[in-house]
Formats: structure tokens, C-alpha cells, sequence
């Protein structure tokens, strides 16, 4: 990078990269990663990020040349004068390019935002149901959010069951149940909870 591209400039590139959306500047202050006015200004006239009023602070986010100018430093020598943990950071990021490089993957992909529990959720049962509202099984939804801690399913089928177009409710017939979809229940209440219904 040119010289009047100083090393926090750099490292909030690779952060707005990391995050891969827009980031209110307060929330970067908060993990000390502000950049003054000057900073970000220099930024945007390289084309590399955009900035947007949002109340009274701003939200920054990468453009395309910015992705670019990003992803570049995951091969790239730590800046001279950013000490040790400059070398750390940069050693950590050539790392990472060699674990994408092995695993065919690229950058945008591997800092893809995780998608909230709530949406995978509702698109889970859209793949399953022949219709809204239909009832489904815990049993066949569980398998298609693979990767995903039980807890926090848990606790979004919890949230999710307060919404006014969502149900989950026990099987009415007991002795119908098989050991998997006993194990697939979700624990509202007092009740064990079997089946889901949304767009009711």
C-alpha cells in the first residue's frame, strides 16, 4: 500500500472485512478501532469503503475495491513500525490465506455474516412444509440445521414460539412418538413441544 495508508488504516480494512457488512463506527470505537475523520476520508477517496449517516454516528462498510485491497493483505509483509502486534496479526493472516488456498474457499465466502438462528429456522421449514402452516416435525427440522449448537436452537425455537405467525405445539397422541422425535422436542413451558407450524 502507498505510504499515506498508515497500519490502523489497514487493520480496518481487514475488520470491515472480518464483519462483512456495515458497522457503525461507534461499535469499532468500542473495540478501540476508531479511525479520526481524516482517516476514514482517505479511505473513502481510494474507493475503498463507503460511509453512511445512520442517526447521529455513521456506518462504514467495504466496497468492491476495498474487498480486494483486503483480501491483499492476507499475503501480504506485516507495515514496517507496527511491531509486535502488526507481526502477530500478519502472521495470523498468512495462515489464513494458506487454510483458504488448501480449502478452495474464498475470502468473501469465509466471512460470510452467519445467518441469525430465526431465518434458518423459517427457511428449514419452508424446504419441509408442503404449505404455511402446516405441521412439522422437530424431528425432520433438527437435521437441517446441522452445525448448529442444540442450545441455541433451543432457545430460538423458544423466541420463535412468541411470534404471531409461529406454533409449536406438543403431539397430541403420545403413544405415537418415536425415540427421535421425543429427542427432537423443544422444552416450552412445562411441555415437550413436537411439531412447528409457521405462517399461520
Amino acid at each position: 500500500m502507498p505510504d499515506d495508508v498508515t497500519f490502523a488504516m489497514r487493520c480496518m480494512l481487514v475488520v470491515l472485512m472480518a464483519e462483512a457488512r456495515e458497522v457503525p463506527n461507534a461499535r469499532l470505537a468500542d473495540r478501540g478501532l476508531a479511525l479520526g475523520k481524516e482517516y476514514r476520508d482517505r479511505l473513502v477517496r481510494r474507493g475503498w469503503i463507503t460511509t453512511r449517516k445512520v442517526g447521529r454516528g455513521i456506518s462504514l462498510e467495504l466496497t468492491e475495491a476495498g474487498w480486494a485491497e483486503a483480501i491483499a493483505q492476507l499475503g501480504a509483509d506485516p507495515p514496517r513500525g507496527a511491531g509486535a502486534g502488526g507481526a502477530a496479526l500478519y502472521t495470523v493472516l498468512n495462515r489464513l490465506r494458506g487454510f483458504l488456498e488448501r480449502s478452495d474457499l474464498a475470502a468473501s465466502e469465509f466471512f460470510a455474516p452467519a445467518e441469525d438462528l430465526d431465518t434458518w429456522l423459517r427457511k428449514a421449514y419452508a424446504e419441509i412444509a408442503l404449505r404455511p402452516g402446516e405441521l412439522v416435525s422437530l424431528a425432520a427440522l433438527r437435521p437441517r440445521l446441522a452445525g448448529a449448537d442444540r442450545p441455541a436452537v433451543d432457545a430460538a425455537l423458544v423466541a420463535l414460539s412468541s411470534a404471531p405467525d409461529v406454533r409449536i405445539i406438543p403431539e397430541s397422541n403420545q403413544k405415537t412418538l418415536t425415540p427421535a422425535q421425543r429427542d427432537a422436542a423443544v422444552r416450552i413451558g412445562n411441555q415437550d413441544r413436537h411439531l412447528i407450524a409457521i405462517g399461520v
